[in-house]
């Protein structure tokens, strides 16, 4: 099954990595433990103002912002922006509902 990384981009703060699909966090982990938090407020909330595939540079230094119904979420600022490994996408919480993967 071939899964389509491009769809995928990685946001790290200091602390923490964001993995999104399109806009929507699939995924949180920790970066000192390497461990995916399950139940962090970010995750399948969708960010706002990303800028288009190829521009992710300009996110350096700023801070995403996640909106929800509920809740919002606010990171610390950008050190670096790339797409994600591989391995990692098995790891995502809304790859496991989508009717394909590849998708």
């Amino acid at each position: 099954m071939s899964i389509n990384r491009r769809r995928h981009r990685l946001f790290v703060t200091r602390f923490t990595e964001y993995h999104l699909r399109h806009q929507e966090c699939v995924g949180v982990r920790d970066r000192e433990s390497g461990a995916w938090v399950r139940d962090h407020a970010a995750l399948r909330l969708h960010a706002i103002r990303l800028p288009a595939l190829g521009q992710d540079h300009a996110w350096l230094g700023e801070r995403l912002q996640f909106l929800g119904n509920n809740t919002d979420v606010l990171t610390s600022p950008v050190v670096a922006v790339a797409r994600p490994e591989r391995g990692c996408l098995e790891h995502y919480v809304s790859l496991a509902q989508a009717g394909s993967i590849g998708a």
